[in-house]
């Protein structure tokens, strides 16, 4: 369900931190649309976060969004890897947002970069072509969500070890949540060679 400009624009005056421009609010107000649009559970919990991570959590969640979606919304896998490369130079309400807070609180813009790379990467493989390992599947959670989740911890100051950890823990469970949100779809010899892979690492773990 989209959410009404008005609507966005308030809620964009609470998420903390000085809007220098209208060009800039409404870029904001953009951001937290599309994440209530696209990514509605993330939506509830960001509304949860202190108003000065809130608006960075917003702009991160919208980039991941717009780059997650850039091969779905097109026929034409070649129209989506264009997608994916255009988001390298634009001009977008997202970016817009994300250069604002990426100036704002020194994110580590190598954390966006390896989030583009591994979405291109994954755009030019064959439409069929999946993961062959759980590792694999990890691996591309790690680069696409964990960033994301990396890059909200440093905007809130929040520099343990412990919670990078823990970020990464989550982000692989909700990537491969995801993947698995697709097994409808694939042939069952493939989920059970996830599940069973899956299943012998964690046997491994507890000794």
């Amino acid at each position: 369900m989209l959410v009404s400009g008005r609507s966005c624009r308030s809620l964009g005056y609470q998420m903390g931190g000085s809007f220098t421009s209208s060009s800039l609010r409404a870029a904001f107000s953009h951001c937290v649309q599309q994440v209530r649009s696209y990514d509605y559970h993330h939506y509830l919990c960001l509304l949860e976060l202190p108003p000065i991570m809130r608006k960075v959590a917003f702009a991160l969640r919208a980039f991941n969004v717009e780059t997650s979606r850039a091969m779905d919304v097109s026929s034409d896998p070649k129209i989506g890897l264009m997608r994916l490369l255009w988001w390298q130079e634009i001009e977008h309400p997202t970016a817009q947002a994300l250069s604002s807070v990426i100036s704002e609180h020194k994110i580590n813009k190598s954390w966006l970069k390896r989030s583009v790379q591994a979405r291109v990467k994954d755009a030019r493989k064959q439409p069929n072509e999946i993961p062959e390992t759980m590792e694999e599947l990890e691996k591309y959670a790690e680069d696409t969500l964990a960033t994301i989740l990396h890059m909200t911890l440093e905007a809130g100051g929040i520099r343990s070890t412990t919670a990078d950890h823990a970020a990464s823990h989550v982000a692989k469970a909700s990537g491969i949540l995801c993947f698995f949100d697709l097994s409808p779809t694939m042939p069952t010899d493939t989920v059970t060679l996830y599940t069973s892979q899956e299943k012998s690492q964690r046997n491994m773990d507890y000794w």
